[in-house]
């Protein structure tokens, strides 16, 4: 984004894109309203200046001030009708306010916009389960699997929708799925093991516990997973039940 030639930029686009560097130097140090300031500065250089308005957007969205936040994502789509990216905020932003009919709204122009995107075909499903919209979640995935027939986060995500509507069986096809794409996907191997557990098949849930602890790297690929998911929200469950899972099963390593 910033990293851009400006050798042939008229030079109120360098002074802009100057303000906006020093705007995120300043927000990456938590100086929020010198980052603020400098955007301010680089959109008066630069009225139509896209960057700018996006990153003054998500800083207000993490100000908590989500009515400012829209208005900078208007003002990119006013600029550039076609950016799917401000949908995707604007979908974001309104999932913040519980707005979910709308976030689906703008998740569907974001794919509609970049059928390509899989991150936004994934919001999108997750935002239809919100909604409890279930049927359009999953046709959603099945897009997906289409577009990405190998990644075995759509498996997952799908094992864990089914195991929220307590379709235990389905939900245990779908997280073995997705270990047979990502054998070392331990997120998966966890459904798996609590969908074997509510289907009674203790002593098969009981290897899978010894397994993951006698993974190494478990909590470190674990923590990775959950930062670069979005469906936090509807993982929720899940956790309190791995934890019960793992006292209940794992083996007695002391």
């Amino acid at each position: 984004m910033f990293d851009q030639n400006t050798n042939n930029e008229p030079p109120t686009f360098i002074q802009a894109a100057t303000q906006l560097k020093n705007a995120v130097a300043y927000e990456s140090t938590g100086k929020v309203e010198s980052a603020l300031m400098s955007i301010e500065e680089a959109i008066a250089l630069k009225p139509d200046y896209v960057d700018a308005w996006l990153i003054k957007g998500v800083i207000q969205g993490k100000l908590g001030k989500c009515k400012e936040a829209l208005q900078c994502y208007e003002k990119i789509l006013e600029i550039d009708p076609k950016f799917a990216d401000a949908y995707r905020l604007k979908a974001a932003t309104f999932t913040s306010m519980n707005q979910h009919e709308k976030a689906v709204e703008c998740f569907q122009k974001a794919v509609e916009l970049d059928p390509n995107n899989l991150e936004y075909r994934l919001s999108l499903a997750v935002a239809f389960q919100r909604l409890k919209r279930f049927e359009e979640a999953l046709k959603v995935y099945e897009a997906a699997k289409d577009q990405r027939p190998t990644d075995a986060r759509i498996d997952y995500y799908i094992g864990l929708m089914w195991g929220n509507l307590a379709d235990y069986p389905k939900a245990l096809a779908s997280f073995e799925q997705a270990l047979r794409l990502k054998p070392d996907f331990t997120d998966a191997l966890l459904g798996k093991g609590i969908m074997l557990s509510r289907l009674n098949r203790k002593e098969e849930a009981k290897e899978i516990a010894d397994k993951i602890l006698q993974t190494k790297t478990c909590n470190e690929k674990q923590e990775a997973a959950k930062a670069q998911s979005e469906n936090e929200s509807i993982r929720n469950d899940f956790k309190a039940a791995q934890n019960r899972f793992r006292n209940k099963y794992a083996s007695n390593t002391g």
